[in-house]
């Protein structure tokens, strides 16, 4: 069962590939969030992801956070990096 779940994970993550880039998929809605950590998860691999959006929650957040990265909670996509 979880073979055929990594494959289709898989062959979704393909139109968010980012072969140009540092990173391995970008711009990955967050709600396949879970699919993308469980697919890696099972193959051993350990990843980084980095969440991209709106910043609502940058009141007190130094400017060099601000403006690279948003809150979990606030994101619309993400990008996904090799640890």
């Amino acid at each position: 069962m979880t073979f055929f779940v990594e494959i289709a994970t898989l062959e979704l993550l393909k139109q968010y590939s980012s072969p140009r880039n540092t990173s391995l998929f970008k711009g990955v809605p967050v709600e396949l969030r879970d699919r993308v950590l469980s697919y890696y998860n099972a193959m051993g691999v350990k990843v980084k992801l980095r969440y991209r959006g709106p910043r609502k929650h940058n009141t007190f957040r130094s400017p060099n956070t601000k403006q690279s990265s948003c809150l979990m909670q606030d994101a619309k996509t993400f990008a996904v990096y090799m640890r």
